[in-house]
Parts: structure tokens; sequence; C-alpha cells
């Protein structure tokens, strides 16, 4: 192929043939097929969604109760939608609300036994085949692809967004 190049064909090419447009654009487009792999690979019993399998396993990163905006920042939903994906969550026992520990007012959520059980018998599995994704990496893809995300993480910090730091789930 003749012409410029671009990121797509052009892989190891010095960085200043990439902009950072065609980064951002390159990140948005894999979000949605992020979604939809994932949205594949979880069981499909029709009652589990990305958002409610997403919150689920990020309980279990969490080794006490965590708060609703906290669990609705990564999942970009609003406090509204929080409140109804946890009290859908709670009506069938898989989470429970409980107190702060320090301020009565806010209620924390954390998972149940049931909701242990869904995230090891149903969520783990389906959680592996999506992971399975980065299969087709090298160890040394997977490492650099870490090390740049963590990057783009700590550049968003840096300009004032809230963005979890790897391993705060």
């Amino acid at each position: 192929m003749t012409g410029s190049t671009s990121a797509s064909d052009a892989p190891g090419q010095p960085s200043e043939s990439v902009s950072g447009q065609q980064l951002l654009a390159g990140f948005g487009s894999l979000r949605n097929g992020l979604r939809q792999w994932m949205q594949a690979n979880i069981p499909t019993d029709g009652r589990m969604t990305v958002p409610r399998a997403t919150l689920l396993l990020g309980l279990t990163l969490k080794s006490e109760p965590a708060g609703m905006g906290e669990l609705g920042e990564p999942l970009g939903m609003s406090p509204r939608n929080m409140t109804v994906l946890v009290d859908g969550l709670e009506k069938e026992g898989l989470v429970r609300r409980v107190a702060h520990p320090r301020d009565r007012r806010v209620k924390l959520v954390e998972l149940t036994p049931a909701g242990r059980r869904v995230v090891e018998q149903e969520l783990g599995p389906s959680h592996a085949a999506a992971a399975a994704l980065f299969d087709d990496f090298t160890p040394e893809e997977r490492g650099e692809l870490l090390r740049l995300l963590v990057k783009t993480g700590d550049a968003l910090r840096a300009r004032g967004v809230d963005v979890p730091s790897r391993g705060q789930g």
C-alpha cells in the first residue's frame, strides 16, 4: 500500500505518524466492540447484562462494601440508574445495602453469599472466556498494553479526571 500510513496498517511506526485523534477514535470503536464481546460471553439466561455482571464482578474486587457512586463511575451510570440496578440485584438477593461505618446517611453495597455464588459459578467462567480475547497477544504485548493503559489512566488523572488506579477495581 502506498501513500500515508495509518495506525491500522503500520503497527510499530514512529509515534509521530499516529495522531491523538486517531488513537481517540480507536478507543471509541474498541469500547463498543469490547462491550459486545463481553455481552456475548455472559450467561444467556436473559437476566444478566453487562452492567449487572460488571457490578457483581467489581464487588468481588472490593475488600469492604462500596458506595454506589464508586461502583457506578466505571459503568458511566447516573445515580438514578445505579439505584435501579442495585434495587434489582438486591431484590434477587445478590447484593445488600449496609450502613456506612462512619456516616449513617450513606448506604454501601456488598455481595451476599448468593451473589458470590453467581459470580463464581456463572460469571467467573464467562469472564475468563471474555478475557481469552487477549490470548491472541504475546506476554510482552499484554505487558505493553497494560503499561500503556496505566499511562493513559495517569494522564487522565493528571487532567482532573477521576479514574481508579490499577488494583482499585
